[in-house]
C-alpha cells in the first residue's frame, strides 16, 4: 500500500515538476531582468574634459574609467598641435608614432611601462616585418638606411645633433641582445609637433584607423601617393559619470573630444516598468549641470527602451 502511495504521489509531482521546470527560466528572467534606456552616441561639442569630471566628483557622483589616468594610459603630450585639441580634446594624448622606411621595416616611439620602479619609459624600437624568426635577433641589414635612421632620429630628438647618433650606436648594440625587435629606452619624449609637421607637410593624404577591442584608439596614417610614410596612435581619455535616483542607475560616458553616451539601467525585476521621458531627461540636464556641461545638450539625445538588461 506504501509503496502504491508513493507511486501515486510520483505521478502526481510530475507535472508539476515538469511546469515548474519549463517555466522557471521565465519567472527568474521577470524576477531579475531590468529596463534599458540608452542613446547614440552625440558630439556635444569641445569640453574640458578634467574640469568636467572634477566637478562630478564634487557634486557626489561616482567617476569611472580612465581617471585619473592610471600608468597604462600614458602617452606623450601632443604640446601645440591645435588639430590635435580640436580633434581630441585638452587631456588627448599620443601613444605611439611609426615612420615607415618602406613596407618592410619601421622606427617607432611608444610609451609603456618599463617594469621597473622608474615606472613609465618612453621607448625607441626598430622593426623588420619581414624577419620570420621571432626567436632570433634582428640583423644590422634588416635595419632601414643609417643615413633614414639618423635623419628621422634627428626629426624625433634634435636638436641635440649628437642624439641620433648616440641613439643608432644604441639600438644597433642592443640588437645584439634582444629578439623579433630592437628596442632602446631612452631619457626624452619626442618633438611631437616637429613629427606631426612633418607627417603633414610630407603626405599628401591620410586617415584614421581604429581597431578593435581593450585601447582601440584612432590611428591617423599618413600617405604618399598610396604609400604609407607614417602613423600616430591618440589615446582619447574616456570615463563614465553614474549617479542614482529611485534605485535607477544613470550613466554619462563622455570622452575628451565630446562624444556623449548616455544610458539607464532601471533595478532588479523592472522589465515591465518604464520611467516618464520628462523625468529621465530632468536627472540628466541636473547632471549636466553640475558637470559644468550644458542642460539644453540632452534634448539633442534620443533614447530607446530595451528589457533585456541585467543588472
Amino acid at each position: 500500500m506504501n509503496k502504491q502511495k508513493a507511486v501515486l504521489i510520483l505521478l502526481l509531482l510530475l507535472p508539476l515538476l515538469l511546469v515548474l521546470c519549463f517555466f522557471s527560466p521565465f519567472l527568474i528572467y521577470a524576477l531579475f531582468d531590468s529596463s534599458w534606456y540608452y542613446s547614440e552616441e552625440i558630439d556635444i561639442g569641445s569640453l574640458n574634459y578634467s574640469s568636467v569630471l572634477t566637478k562630478a566628483e564634487k557634486a557626489g557622483y561616482e567617476v569611472e574609467g580612465s581617471w585619473p589616468w592610471p600608468g597604462n594610459f600614458s602617452g606623450f603630450n601632443p604640446g601645440d598641435v591645435p588639430e590635435i585639441r580640436e580633434s581630441f580634446g585638452s587631456a588627448a594624448l599620443v601613444q605611439n608614432i611609426r615612420l615607415n622606411y618602406n613596407e618592410n621595416s619601421e622606427l617607432m616611439v611608444f610609451v609603456c611601462e618599463d617594469g621597473t620602479e622608474a615606472g613609465i619609459g618612453t621607448y625607441v624600437a626598430v622593426s623588420n616585418f619581414s624577419h620570420s624568426d621571432p626567436h632570433s635577433p634582428l640583423q644590422l641589414s634588416e635595419f632601414p638606411d643609417d643615413s633614414w635612421m639618423l635623419e628621422k632620429l634627428g626629426l624625433l630628438f634634435g636638436p641635440d645633433e649628437k642624439a641620433p647618433e648616440k641613439y643608432l650606436e644604441a639600438l644597433k648594440k642592443a640588437t645584439q641582445n634582444q629578439t623579433w625587435d630592437t628596442k632602446i629606452q631612452v631619457n626624452e619624449s619626442p618633438d611631437f609637433p616637429a613629427v606631426f609637421a612633418y607627417l603633414t607637410e610630407s603626405s599628401n593624404g591620410s586617415n584614421y584607423e581604429s581597431g578593435l577591442g581593450f585601447n582601440a584608439y584612432p590611428t591617423e596614417v599618413f600617405f604618399i601617393n598610396g604609400k604609407r610614410i607614417g602613423s600616430v596612435k591618440y589615446l582619447v581619455p574616456e570615463a563614465r559619470v553614474v549617479t542614482y535616483d529611485n534605485g535607477n542607475k544613470y550613466v554619462v560616458e563622455l570622452d575628451s573630444s565630446g562624444k556623449v553616451r548616455l544610458e539607464i539601467i532601471m533595478h532588479v525585476g523592472s522589465s515591465r516598468d518604464s520611467i516618464p521621458e520628462e523625468k529621465y531627461r530632468a536627472v540628466f540636464r541636473e547632471m549636466f549641470e553640475e558637470m559644468g556641461l550644458s542642460p539644453e545638450a540632452v534634448d539633442s539625445f534620443e533614447f530607446s527602451h530595451s528589457s533585456s538588461k541585467v543588472w
